[in-house]
């Protein structure tokens, strides 16, 4: 054990509980800023057979024992999405029970991408009690994912990464192309820098709505989007692009016309350096040919919805409950790609719900679809029944959530990082809808916009800066 990697934890952890202590959200929100800020390799690593301690792990730990002593059990039953969460959990609680691999790998798994996303989102839903909370966690996530992407600015400019240079295994890989900054892959990295891009305008429209302004709000989103390019993936592009049409649609004028600037600028940084436009053209060109590698990886993202199929349809328990958490660690699959003729031995699981259903089965299938996708036609809704600014706030959220479950239809979402990010915006959006409900304003037309406001009362509550 490295004592650098010690002072480091304990740097983040003894800050962390006099924050908790002291004002329990103001040290949530500096928890969360952590979760989506810092590399899953600052970690205490007792072997393979014991799950190792990560940062994330540990800040987790300090959060819910000052959270348990907050007296918030009682509220869990009122948590939006409780019923959606538990069917999940039950369902992969079971499946780890069957696993079909050694128990150790799958308990890790089901505590990483289970229990513990389980309880944060617990926690964050009985704790944030007013918008004001709200704004405070999502400001948090939103500095750690600029300084995210400030790394990753540094790391394409300078080739400096302080994961590969300081932390126990995060030696570099000799891709000087794969800019990562603390992410464990670009594709992840790409999709944690579109999300922030549509966080940005989000909190510039919640700040708007009281009065205030969002500091360094240009220089955060130069940086989102110029990480966003530098991860050099075709998915979290898409996503982007997902996003802005979401709240070109949804959002609101003043986010148009912003979105309408973005994409001037980025014509002229078009006609500016070629280099792009070739860029670009090259992975489009390479998606549709089945031949390429990228375009075959296209195809083999939809394949594993039939090879997983195949592997859970070997028996009743298996079809219901899958073959356990992280299966796809141990379990490899020989397979005959139908786009080529060509075996191969599927080891990659590039689809997160091609990937359930191979873990978690049937059921647990269903439950994951479940929970992901009723956050977010729930947040749909309260858009549709809200007035400005609250609906404007509201489109900005859905589209961050949808970046993510989008990209879980092309890739594993295995970095933390990402899952703390979503369920810290779903359990912010909520408070916010709750926000929203409790409102009964007249309608008044909003000056160049097609939706009516609410009264101006209510943006009279400050929102206090992280």
């Amino acid at each position: 054990m490295q004592p650098g990697v010690i002072i480091a934890i304990l740097a983040i952890l003894v800050p962390l509980w006099v924050l908790l202590r002291h004002d329990f959200i103001k040290g949530l929100a500096f928890a969360i800023f952590f979760w989506v800020f810092m590399s899953t390799q600052l970690r205490v690593q007792f072997g393979d057979a014991i799950p190792a301690f990560t940062i994330h792990r540990l800040m987790l730990i300090v959060v819910a024992a000052v959270w348990l002593t907050r007296n918030l059990l009682s509220s869990v039953r009122s948590v939006p999405l409780i019923g959606c969460f538990v069917f999940w959990f039950l369902a992969n609680l079971v499946s780890l029970a069957g696993t079909q691999i050694d128990f150790a790998t799958s308990l890790k798994g089901f505590l990483d991408f289970v229990l513990e996303i389980f309880v944060f989102y617990v926690m964050a839903s009985t704790s944030l009690k007013n918008e004001e909370d709200a704004l405070r966690v999502l400001r948090a996530a939103w500095l750690g994912l600029v300084a995210v992407a400030f790394l990753a600015v540094v790391e394409r400019h300078t080739g400096f990464n302080p994961v590969k240079s300081f932390l126990p295994g995060g030696e570099d890989d000799g891709n000087e192309r794969m800019i990562l900054a603390t992410y464990q892959h670009r594709i992840l990295l790409g999709t944690a820098m579109a999300m922030g891009v549509a966080l940005s305008f989000t909190l510039l429209e919640a700040y708007r709505g009281v009065g205030r302004k969002l500091k360094f709000f240009w220089v955060g989103l130069s940086l989102l989007l110029a990480a966003s390019y530098y991860g050099f993936s075709r998915g979290p592009w898409l996503g982007l692009t997902l996003a802005c049409g979401i709240m070109s649609v949804m959002g609101s004028t003043q986010v148009r016309k912003k979105l309408v600037l973005i994409g001037v600028v980025a014509m002229v940084i078009l006609v500016a350096r070629p280099g792009v436009v070739e860029t670009i053209s090259h992975f489009a060109e390479d998606t549709f040919n089945k031949s390429s590698f990228k375009g075959g990886t296209a195809q083999y993202r939809l394949e594993l919805w039939q090879v997983a199929f195949h592997e859970v349809s070997k028996s009743p328990w298996s079809f219901l409950f899958g073959c356990g958490p992280s299966a796809g660690m141990k379990m490899h699959v020989d397979w005959a790609l139908s786009y080529r003729d060509e075996q191969y031995v599927v080891d990659s699981w590039d689809n997160h719900f091609a990937y359930a259903l191979f873990q978690f089965g049937f059921v647990g299938l269903a439950a994951t679809l479940l929970l992901y996708f009723k956050g977010l036609v729930l947040f749909f809704k309260a858009w549709r029944r809200s007035w400005p600014p609250k609906r404007h706030v509201l489109s900005g959220l859905l589209a961050t959530a949808a970046v993510l479950v989008f990209m879980m239809t092309n890739v594993l979402i295995f970095a933390k990082q990402l899952h703390y990010l979503f369920w810290t915006v779903i359990a912010s959006g909520f408070v916010i809808v709750q926000a929203s409900d409790s409102l009964q304003p007249e309608p008044v037309r909003e000056e160049e916009d097609d939706f009516t406001t609410e009264p101006a009362s209510e943006s009279v509550n400050p929102v206090e800066a992280y």
